[in-house]
Parts: C-alpha cells; structure tokens; sequence
C-alpha cells in the first residue's frame, strides 16, 4: 500500500499516518504540482487553508475517477463541492450521525466531538452523491452526548464530514492536530481518525500520540512522604506557571492566563487584561511562597503588585474613596467579590500579624464597602461609579437587601470579618456577620450565578471564619452543614460535581453569554474556576479553626485531586496550570465548550491557580504563622 501525503509541515493525524504498516510519501503542495501520481494506492490532502492548484487537482480528480481513495481536511474545493471562506467554530459543537452502512466504530448517534476554536469550512454546494457524517449545530446543551433525534442532526445544513461516493471522503475542518489542539472528549476523537485511516488505507492505527497535556503526574500519593514531595513539587510548577504573566516584574501587575480558544496548529489565546482581583490573588500567593521558601524575589513582586493595585487602581478621594477598580479598562466599575479577592491574602497576612505596609488603602476599600451595604450585609451584584452619586451610595446603606448570592457576596463578608480583626471596626463584624446569617437563612435558596456547587465551595471559608470570630454554635452549625452537603457532590475522583438542584443559576443550562460548565445533573464535571478551586483554602482554614480531624482529611483529599489535575505540558506555556474545566470520568479537560468569557479549557492565573496555590501552602503557612499544627 502506497500512500501520497500533500501536506505543509508535520501534524499529528500525519504522525498517525506515518506509524501505519504502509509507504508514505510526503510532498508539499507546491511539491504536489509536479509529483507523479500514477504509482500510489491513495491520497490525503491536509489544506490548512490552502487551495490546490489546478494542475494537481485535475491529475487528482481523475485518480478518484479511478476509483483510488481520496482523503481531504479543510480543502475548500474537491469533485463537484467547493465552499465558503474558513470561519472559526467557537460555539458549534460537531454531532455524529450514523449513516445506514459504515458507521464509525466506537460512535454512537448524537456523539459530540468538540474542536475549541477550530476552521471549518462552509460548503455551498451538496450533492446526491454527499454521505454526511458530522454535522455543526450551534449551542449544543448536553456533556458528550445529546439525544437530539436523528432527523434533527441531520436537518443542519453545516455538514462537515462527509463521503463522497464509495471513494472519497471530506471534512470540511481542520482536523490535522486533533491532539495538540486539545480535541475532546480523546475518546471520540480516537474512534474518529481511526476510522478515518483505516477507510483510506485498510490498515487500523495501533498508535496514537500521547496527550499533548497530561495529568495524573504523581501516582504514588498514598503515604505522607510521597504526598509532600508530590505538594511540593506541584506548588513549585505552579508558581513557575504563573511568573510568565507578569508585567514588568509585577509593578505593572499581572496578566489573567489563557482563554479557552485554540487554534488549528494547538496555539492557546494569551488574555491581556489587567484585573484587580487576579492581580491580589496572584500578590497573595506570591507572598506566602516567599515566606514558605525564603525567596525573596516573590515577596519583592508580590509588594510591587499590592502597590500597583493600592496605586493608580484604587480611587482616591471624593465619595468613591476606596473604590478598587475592577480592571484598567472598566475604570469605574466595582464588584465586591473581586475586590474581597484582591485583598483577602492581604488581611490574612495583616490579621495573622504579618506584614502590614498596606493597613491604610485596605482600610479605605473596607470602610467605602461597609459603608454603602445594605443592612442584610449582602451588597448589589456591583456598584459603578457612574452609577451612584454620593447620596445613592449612602441610601444603599439604608436599603434591606443586597444580592443574596455566595458569589457576589461570601467572600465580600469574609474580608468584613478579617477587617475587623485588624482594625476593630464593629461596622465590619455587624456586616459581615449579617450577610452570611442572611445567606443561610436562604440557603440553599440563595441566588446562584453558576451552579449550586459554586454556592457551597464559595461558603466553606466565609463560614470558618464567622465561627473563628464568634465561636457561636451556630456559625459552626453552618460551616459543618455545607461541609455535609457537598460531599454528597464529591466524584470517585476527588472533585466535586457541578450541581445546580432546579436549574435555578443564572448561567445555568444557558449558551449564548457566561455560562456554567453543567448541562445535568450528575455530569461527571468539576469547575476549577468557579468551585472546587476554592476548597483548599475553605478546607485548610476550617481545620485550623475547629481542629477536627475532619477538615483536615477533606483538605488532603481535594489537594490530591488538584495534584491529579494540574497540567503537564513540554510546552512551559501550559505546564503547571489547571484548566476550568475537569471530565472525573474520562480525566480530561472537557465540557460543555460554550462560556463567551472563560469556557472549558481556558487557564487562569487569578481565580483558578492563585487560589489553589494558596490553598495547597496554607498549612505551611498558618503553622508559620501562629506555631499551630494545621
């Protein structure tokens, strides 16, 4: 068997091609132009976006008049198909449909297979001939399988694979590097160009490429010794990770990671946004390794990342004194969530008897806080400059009710309460005692953005230390009862489950904004954005508070899920982070693709891996602190 390759450069369908039992002859398409066709069995076209000159495509052409198999992936134009320019496919979910003969092994009907921010290639003209077996539909909402009735797949006019009578076959998208374009679910994939080479060559791959990002990199987690080793070296990646997204060594903060878009040739979209809330999680994080390591380069960072958030993101003066910008393009807008995560490590290290160079802007974003929150202690999803004037900012505190959401508000009332341990303003204890009490009154009815699990995970915290400050029964009643209610959540895996009882969040089962990663219950999917990644440091701080042994298994236990989870890449550019999102069943990033903003596979620097980080060396850190085994 003699096989022609037209191909610019390597890919990994290519590499998969060249590991079969057959003879493959590469040659480039300007190479194509003169090559002798006539010695071959079959052909494979990879376009990437070229066009085949006409000189080769009529010489082609006749070889499939033969009846010699032909292969094609992104060529515009073949027999009597040709299509629009590429378009990208963010959104648009490929759907299997099997036809009546030559169904792909290991596909079933209503499979999805997922290509992130793939090109694919409208074709004007379909023909009698055409055998569809992929077909693009916009905002699927199912995991990795819809039910969505056979004759509905088919009713897309967005085909995308297809044969073209017994001897070629077409997509119209890129497909060359499925693998390091992150293709998923792997599986699916797999079954696909398996059956794709097998149909053009006869023979069946036996070898695939490993995964371009790995996971599972530490096996031996049982023993104490191994864990700390693997927590050690995990903490240390991370923490290299997160050093390439700062801007002039921190004095101009800190860039968010990458977002979820991928490109045919496996290049990850970098985000250059600069957010206050990244910035403070990422200066937190720093610190603690600092102190944990004697680095003092990442103190020096961390302290020029505080003063740039403390600097010209911080309104100073007139009746927005204290306003933490949220970003340096939404100059006036303030959500409180955010700014309780720029400044929480910030407080911690203040109230633990730390370092405390930024007491006086803290104290201003706090008072400007407390002072316009409604007396439930729960504040507006977010407060613009624009928005209010100074005597709308003082009716706010006059007001019953803000948003009653742990998103928008957990966190808020958590610094409330590490404020009033390092300045003792009742003010700050009497609000941020009463959002949480209003939050559990509700609960779990509060107001969810994402998902139900979201709302516990961001509890857990806040929660601790209420009952730190209080030592009220029933502020420990609380903490332990989300605690309860989330295992209940918790997958084989170590993760914990996207859950929203209802359908209730705002993002939930919804495609065309922000939107969370759940299609149903009891999808097999962690969040690492928007909930588990908050639970090392929910974990840790409650065990350091009530000192059951408890907290402490349940910190180890989601510390190992994240060591299982973490990336690992040759690439230095994904290698150490965490992506949003977590398949516990087939242990792969993947779910539902769709988020407008920070979709499945997007790696962020601030709320996802700051916030592990973070929650990994709190033990370390608190024992630092206050000579108190954790």
């Amino acid at each position: 068997m003699k096989l022609l390759l037209i191909a610019d450069g390597r890919s990994d369908f290519a590499d998969v091609l060249d590991h079969l039992p057959i003879e493959v002859t590469r040659v480039s398409f300007d190479e194509s132009v003169t090559a002798d066709l006539t010695s071959y069995d079959a052909y494979c076209v990879l376009a990437s976006g070229k066009q085949l000159d006409a000189r080769i495509r009529e010489r082609l052409e006749a070889e499939a008049d033969a009846g010699k198999r032909i292969f094609t992936a992104e060529l515009s134009s073949f027999r009597y198909v040709y299509s629009a320019s590429p378009i990208r496919t963010v959104r648009k979910r490929l759907i299997y449909a099997a036809p009546e003969k030559d169904a792909v092994p290991g596909l079933a009907t209503g499979d999805l297979l997922d290509d992130m921010n793939n090109l694919y290639c409208y074709p004007h003209v379909l023909m009698p001939e055409m055998t569809p077996l992929l077909y693009y539909h916009d905002y699927v909402i199912a995991h990795d399988h819809t039910d969505m009735p056979v004759e509905d797949i088919r009713k897309s006019r967005n085909i995308a694979l297809w044969t073209y009578g017994d001897n070629v076959m077409m997509a119209a998208f890129s497909l060359q590097n499925f693998n390091k374009a992150r293709f998923g679910p792997r599986a699916h994939w797999q079954a696909l160009i398996t059956y794709i080479a097998e149909w053009l060559t006869g023979s069946k791959p036996e070898w695939m490429p490993e995964p371009f990002i790995a996971h599972e990199a530490y096996p031996n987690l049982d023993s104490d010794e191994e864990f700390e080793r693997a927590r050690k070296a995990s903490i240390d990646l991370g923490i290299k990770w997160l050093e390439q997204f700062l801007i002039d060594e921190g004095k101009g903060g800190i860039y968010d990671g990458y977002s979820h878009e991928i490109d045919p040739d496996g290049t990850q979209a970098r985000t250059y946004t600069v957010r206050a809330d990244c910035i403070g999680e990422c200066a937190g994080t720093f610190e603690m390794y600092a102190q944990l390591t004697g680095k003092s380069l990442f103190r020096e960072r961390s302290s020029a990342m505080y003063d740039f958030n403390y600097g010209p993101m911080l309104i100073k003066g007139g009746a927005y004194d204290g306003l933490l910008r949220w970003t340096s393009d939404a100059w006036g807008a303030c959500y409180q969530d955010d700014v309780a995560r720029a400044t929480l490590y910030d407080l911690l290290e203040c109230a633990l008897g730390g370092d405390r160079a930024h007491v006086t802007p803290l104290e201003h974003i706090l008072d400007f806080l407390a002072k316009s929150t409604p007396k439930d202690g729960l504040r507006p999803w977010r407060t613009d400059a624009w928005a209010y004037d100074a005597a709308g900012l003082a009716a706010l505190a006059e007001a019953e009710h803000g948003t009653p959401s742990a998103h928008y508000n957990a966190y808020y009332d958590a610094i409330l309460l590490l404020g009033y341990r390092v300045f003792g303003k009742p003010l700050y204890l009497e609000k941020g005692r009463a959002g949480l009490e209003t939050l559990m009154e509700l609960y779990p009815e509060t107001r969810r953005e994402q998902s139900e699990t979201q709302e516990m995970c961001r509890l857990v915290l806040p929660l601790a230390l209420l009952y730190e400050i209080t030592g009220e029964e029933k502020h420990r009643e609380m903490l332990y009862r989300v605690t309860a209610d989330l295992q209940k959540l918790r997958h084989p895996f170590g993760g914990y489950m996207e859950w929203d009882t209802g359908y209730k969040a705002a993002c939930s089962r919804d495609s065309r904004g922000e939107c969370s990663l759940l299609t149903e219950n009891g999808d097999p999917i962690a969040d690492q954005l928007y909930s588990s990644n908050w639970l090392p440091m929910g974990f840790g701080y409650a065990y350091h508070v009530t000192g059951d042994p408890m907290f402490k298994a349940l910190w180890r236990d989601i510390v190992i899920y994240f060591l299982r989870t973490q990336l690992h890449c040759t690439d230095a550019r994904y290698d150490g982070a965490w992506s949003r999102a977590f398949d516990m069943n087939r242990r792969e990033i993947y779910a539902c693709p769709h988020d407008a903003g920070w979709a499945a596979a997007c790696l962020y620097a601030g709320w996802s891996a700051a916030n592990i980080l973070a929650g990994m060396m709190l033990p370390d850190y608190l024992a630092l602190k206050t000579d108190k085994e954790v």
